[in-house]
């Protein structure tokens, strides 16, 4: 859609009077469900209650020997799982798990017999005990060489940093991925999604022109962003002093009719003083209030904060024929309840949830897989989450 021009016509801007409001709290982008959080408490239960607090003590005692560099004691596939699954917040067991892994780490370098993948399940312990600093810590550190080199293990690794609002670190976890070259989709989708989601919370200069950069790259590769990467973009445009660009992105997706689409649109022409034409889009929603697949009737709404921006773009325009129809407008969306207090942001930074799918769907390569050996988890099935179909 776009050439490298894009990135001039970012540095160029335009005169801004409106941007969203880019509340900073700690938010995750994936729920539990979709990066494997409950399968991991579910089996980190299972441990708690098959072994006696004697017994754990025992165990962490004996590893802590085995553990010890200048230990000939081998780190088995079972110690590491029982220790992932047992680990408490507290420095000692932090610290005896880090040189367990490491030696684990070492001992298979270049000949591996079990089949086990280790790199999500450490990183969902880490996000279970919110250890962000920890988990980016073992990411980086060389002993760990090939231990996290999974699609999962990233996008866990960034949604914990997006959580804990380490958006930079975000942008510096994709670029080390990106110098591993490794044989992964070149644009992950919910890697990508992550990325354009620090872009959009760090909202600086060099930020979105890195973004402009990226979406470019994309374009130019035949990558299609989904939903959520496209509203994150569009979003960190119009803060950029750049609705323009957010409104030609915005046209990269099919259906228009999506809550983020519809109130970012309205964000972008009120930005550009072309507040006749964002009336029509806020009237629309007033004829199309209708059942989907025989379900319950769906509100198409919009955020309190959009129709605020909408109300002083009118003010400044000072046109009295405008205002009395805006007004007409807003008092038919408050009547029928389609005036959400949401905040557009939080709308933006809505949990991307797990989809339940048919059962005839690969689960073991999504990011919520589950674990590569031992028995199956019988509780719920699992496959990618349904991005393509949410906000």
């Amino acid at each position: 859609m776009f050439s490298k021009s894009l990135v001039n016509l970012c540095r160029q801007g335009l005169k801004s009077t409106i941007t969203i409001q880019n509340i900073l709290c700690k938010r995750n982008i994936y729920d539990g469900a979709a990066i494997g959080l409950d399968k991991y408490e579910f089996f980190r239960e299972k441990v708690d209650n098959q072994f006696s607090d004697a017994d754990k003590q025992l165990f962490r005692e004996r590893m802590s020997s085995f553990a010890d560099p200048q230990s000939t004691s081998l780190i088995f596939t079972e110690d590491l799982k029982q220790i992932v699954h047992m680990i408490r917040d507290d420095e000692k067991d932090l610290l005896l798990l880090e040189q367990m892994i490491k030696k684990y780490n070492k001992q298979n370098q270049g000949l591996r017999f079990g089949n086990f993948t280790f790199g999500p399940v450490v990183m969902r312990m880490y996000y279970f005990l919110n250890k962000a600093d920890t988990a980016l810590k073992m990411f980086n550190d060389p002993e760990m060489d090939g231990f996290f080199n999974n699609l999962s293990s990233y996008q866990i690794l960034m949604d914990l940093l997006f959580k804990n609002e380490k958006f930079d670190q975000i942008l510096d976890v994709y670029k080390t991925i990106q110098e591993k070259q490794l044989q992964i989709a070149k644009f992950p989708k919910g890697v990508m999604m992550l990325v354009f989601g620090a872009c959009y919370k760090l909202n600086t200069t060099e930020s979105f022109e890195y973004a402009c950069k990226l979406w470019n790259d994309q374009q130019e590769a035949g990558h299609s962003p989904i939903r959520k990467t496209i509203t994150f973009f569009a979003a960190n445009a119009i803060n950029q002093n750049s609705p323009h660009i957010a409104l030609e992105v915005i046209t990269s997706v099919r259906n228009q009719t999506y809550v983020t689409l519809r109130n970012l649109k309205v964000v972008a022409l009120c930005d550009l003083g072309r507040i006749e034409d964002a009336l029509p889009l806020l009237r629309s929603v007033l004829s199309v209030d209708q059942p989907l697949s025989g379900g319950p009737i769906t509100k198409q709404t919009y955020c309190r904060d959009v129709i605020n921006i909408v109300k002083s773009a009118a003010e400044k325009l000072n046109n009295k024929e405008i205002s009395v129809e805006l007004e007409r407008i807003i008092n038919q969306l408050e009547e029928l309840g389609m005036i959400s207090e949401t905040t557009l942001d939080s709308v933006l930074c809505s949990e991307v949830k797990m989809v339940q799918k048919p059962d005839q769907y690969n689960r073991d390569s999504t990011v919520s897989a589950s674990y590569q050996s031992g028995r199956p988890y019988k509780k719920r099935e699992f496959r990618r989450p349904g991005i393509n179909d949410l906000l």
